[in-house]
């Protein structure tokens, strides 16, 4: 009923439809807990309407010590039970074969980190992150500014991301597809709009996402592409923003080694268009004020529609 009430098309961000086993555990928790709820309230209602129509001069003894001690008692004891047997379970998600990604939180994008693992390179992405199902995945968390928090709903909890402090989190999605998450702490005037996907692949899906990245980018044979390339380097961008095989060494903005193959931009904001490309461009503190790009509010149409669709094209 949940799944179709809350599916993943309608409700891309809900902890209603999980999509592994770490979030199917704590959406049956909250289940069971709001039936609990919902069966306290009622007996709460019954004993009071039967208290207005049944009037006793004395209550008997046993209704004081089966409502007043025993019934609280035994529901507090069965949920801390439930609980910790939740904790334990979603404890035991990591395994040696776990694949280890690295997110650092910044005012207000995402950093996503491949460490180096069996023989494959390092490699670094920004705001989308891919995962392979059926596998533990452990999430190192960071900030590099203020408190964030790393949240996506259909594959589990959220964990804070604290300034020179890091957390873990390991999460397993057992379907492919796309999952949204969303920062769950406030973190400036941006906050809202500090999203991110998640993309969960098949094993093998996963592997030749994985090896395409370490493909450093080519020259572009077309001449609009070619000058969107020099444009790139000449406007300066490589000083923040590094492009594998082009521009190496940018660190303070995102990586757009891969940006044409991302869903989402801004975070995971606008749909990733080669106007909503342009228009970032131009004039990025109108769509996300306080992000620490500037607008490049001079730059003249040939190069900026050059830049965008040069960008479009790294796939």
């Amino acid at each position: 009923m949940t799944d179709w009430v809350f599916s993943q098309a309608e409700w891309p961000q809900t902890a209603l439809d999980p999509a592994g086993p770490h979030a199917a555990s704590v959406h049956w928790l909250h289940m069971g807990m709001l039936i609990l709820m919902v069966a306290v309230v009622a007996i709460t209602m019954l004993a009071l309407v039967v208290a207005w129509f049944v009037r006793l001069e004395r209550s008997p003894v046993w209704i004081i010590w089966t409502g007043g001690l025993a019934f609280p008692l035994v529901v507090l004891v069965g949920l801390i039970a439930v609980n910790s047997d939740v904790t334990r379970a979603v404890s035991a998600l990591a395994g040696p074969d776990e694949l280890v990604i690295e997110v650092t939180g910044k005012q207000f994008w995402w950093d996503v980190r491949y460490p180096a693992e069996g023989g494959q390179e390092a490699i670094r992405t920004a705001n989308e992150i891919h995962i392979p199902t059926g596998r533990p995945v452990r999430f190192r968390l960071l900030s590099d500014d203020v408190i964030h928090s790393f949240w996506v709903p259909a594959l589990g909890g959220k964990r804070d991301m604290i300034p020179g402090r890091e957390n873990e989190l390991v999460l397993v999605a057992d379907r492919p597809g796309r999952f949204r998450g969303q920062c769950a702490e406030f973190c400036g005037q941006q906050h809202a709009r500090m999203a991110l996907e998640v993309v969960a692949h098949a094993p093998a899906a996963f592997e030749e996402w994985r090896d395409e990245q370490t493909r450093p980018r080519l020259t572009p044979d077309h001449p609009q592409l070619r000058a969107g390339r020099q444009a790139f380097s000449d406007l300066g961008c490589a000083a923040c923003h590094e492009i594998r095989g082009v521009a190496e060494g940018g660190r303070l903005g995102p990586d757009l080694s891969n940006y044409g193959e991302r869903d989402r931009m801004g975070a995971g904001i606008w749909p990733n268009t080669i106007g909503n490309t342009a228009g970032w461009i131009v004039d990025v503190q109108r769509m996300k004020p306080g992000a620490e790009m500037p607008s490049y509010t001079d730059i003249d149409g040939p190069t900026l529609r050059a830049v965008a669709a040069y960008l479009q094209s790294l796939r």
